[in-house]
């Protein structure tokens, strides 16, 4: 199993030394950067495009926080439960609804522009599974836009924060245990980051389906640079569908919130049949999972590639969702007179990077935060809107842990070289991109909503044919790298989604088409003297 993906070796290589190393501008890092740089920390956010790109910054429909007058953490904590489908770790459950309002109050008074009631008060959405009006919003349907964007002003305000876009990190630098840094692509040439402390927040995996609503860079690189520097990942199996993605051939898979159904839209089938009655009590607002399978089920039955979604109900849709409306107008669908087309599409990683409740993962001076970090929050099926104020309390709690573990002036590495002498990459372009197009067909075909034995085991074996042909070539480019990342975490999926035979949460085997109390514990995945491990029961 290879380690390093790059050729380099640091004695040649320029450095930068910082305190502290964030990978990744979403909710989770920009929150860990403010929070570390208001303790007095130098930190470097490196961002393997610009610095808005992240999932964070595509996300609508909102952060949910107990801030209404008739809500409380522990109906929060309750619905959270109930979504995760027996999974959710109930300690950090507590953790995020006890200390996500004052989070997202936090957010309000450094300068973030939500929506208000007439009153002035905040105005509260309801979305699937949540069992009060908790959904905090902006311009309707542009939640986390307008995080990224008052985050991104807070780190431009901060003097104790250096960024670092275009600048892709390919490798982690450990020894005996320790992180002290990374190295990266910058400007065509390999960079060593010296740091004291790493924080990997580096979203999701969306990228690795063909239909996703997630942008290009999640795929899985943070889950790959910990999974091959010996971290602990956990939960693979479990990625969620959202239910609801535009499904126009031709036409990306634009996302569609949930918010939309919280406003009362309805799903009907291509047979002008309203469905989600029959499959679960909350109809349009079951959980996500639930949701998502109905829509695959009445597609096959239908013999259509995707269902109705019926907004023409919602007074005032342009106005609740501007910039849905806008962008479905786009695509020539009228919201407000004419259903629109969806179907689901790869949406969140509920596993990830194993982590407790500060961040810490299983190497020294390794930390990880958001969607790339697994803490059991999500159990196996993530309750909506719990995505952004887990980044936000989370990355809190890193920056506290960072400033604890790793006093200001805790010294460096000692000097010493890191070498990697892999063989210059021979693929050509056009290869790499059919590859990429296959594995995402692979894993959209055997491993997406539905799967068994024998799709997950083909989907292995095709993963592997790939696979060979990029074994022992040094990546000197971002889609070289992406598509390596792709490849190890889609492999990592697909093993964990084999062991767990049962079905819970976004996972469903048909072969095993129901939830097994011998199963209700995380799985984790490990690397170990160069030879993945596995350990089955946890928690």
């Amino acid at each position: 199993m290879e380690t390093y993906w790059t050729q380099f070796d640091t004695a040649d290589a320029p450095v930068i030394e910082t305190d502290i190393l964030v990978i990744g501008s979403g909710a989770a890092g920009l929150q860990t950067a403010w929070s570390l740089a208001e303790a007095g920390r130098e930190v470097l956010v490196a961002v393997r495009d610009e610095l808005q790109d992240s999932n964070t910054a595509k996300a609508q429909g909102g952060i949910a926080a107990a801030l209404g007058k008739d809500d409380d953490p522990s109906l929060h904590y309750q619905d959270t439960l109930v979504a995760g489908a027996g999974l959710t770790d109930e300690k950090m459950a507590k953790i995020v609804v006890t200390e996500g309002p004052q989070a997202v109050l936090d957010l309000l008074h450094h300068g973030a522009q939500f929506d208000r009631n007439p009153d002035g008060t905040l105005a509260l959405g309801r979305e699937g599974c949540h069992s009060r009006n908790r959904i905090v919003h902006a311009n309707g349907d542009s939640t986390g836009a307008e995080v990224s964007r008052a985050l991104r002003a807070i780190a431009g305000r901060e003097k104790r924060i250096r960024t670092l876009e275009h600048c892709y990190v390919t490798d982690l630098l450990v020894r005996d245990g320790i992180c002290w840094g990374a190295m990266a692509l910058y400007q065509g040439k390999m960079l060593h980051i010296r740091t004291r402390g790493t924080v990997l927040a580096t979203g999701g995996v969306g990228r690795l389906f063909a239909h996703t609503t997630n942008p290009e860079g999640a795929v899985g690189s943070g889950l790959a640079l910990a999974y091959r520097a010996g971290a602990e990942l956990m939960d693979m199996e479990f990625v969620q569908f959202h239910p609801t993605a535009l499904a126009i051939p031709g036409h990306p898979s634009f996302l569609v919130s949930e918010a939309v159904r919280g406003a009362g839209a309805l799903l009907y089938n291509t047979r002008g049949e309203r469905f989600m009655p029959g499959y679960h009590p909350m109809k349009e607002l079951a959980p996500r999972d639930v949701v998502a399978r109905a829509i695959a089920t009445e597609m096959k039955a239908c013999g259509s590639d995707h269902v109705l979604l019926d907004a023409t109900v919602i007074d005032r849709v342009e106005e609740k969702f501007p910039m849905i409306f806008r962008t479905l107008l786009e695509y020539g669908v009228d919201m407000r007179k004419e259903r629109i087309p969806i179907a689901p599409a790869a949406h969140y990683m509920m596993g990830g990077i194993r982590t407790d409740a500060w961040g810490h993962t299983s190497i020294q001076r390794l930390y990880a935060c958001g969607e790339a970090a697994c803490t059991g929050l999500q159990g196996a099926n993530r309750l909506a809107s719990n995505s952004l104020l887990e980044g936000l309390v989370f990355g809190r709690r890193a920056a506290q842990a960072l400033c604890k573990d790793l006093p200001a002036g805790q010294s460096f590495a000692e000097e010493s070289d890191w070498q990697s002498r892999l063989q210059p990459w021979e693929i050509s372009p056009g290869t790499l991109e059919a590859d990429r197009k296959a594995l995402q067909e692979i894993m959209s075909r055997q491993l997406g909503i539905a799967r068994d034995r024998e799709s997950i085991e083909k989907a292995l074996d095709a993963l592997a044919a790939i696979g060979k042909k990029y074994e022992g070539a040094a990546a000197s480019a971002s889609a070289q790298l992406d598509l390596k990342s792709q490849l190890l975490v889609s492999r990592l999926i697909a093993q964990a989604a084999l062991r767990r035979e049962e079905s819970r949460g976004a996972h469903y085997r048909l072969d095993y088409p129901e939830p097994r109390e011998c199963w209700k514990h995380h799985s984790i995945e490990e690397l170990q003297g160069g030879a993945p491990h596995v350990q089955r029961n946890i928690g």
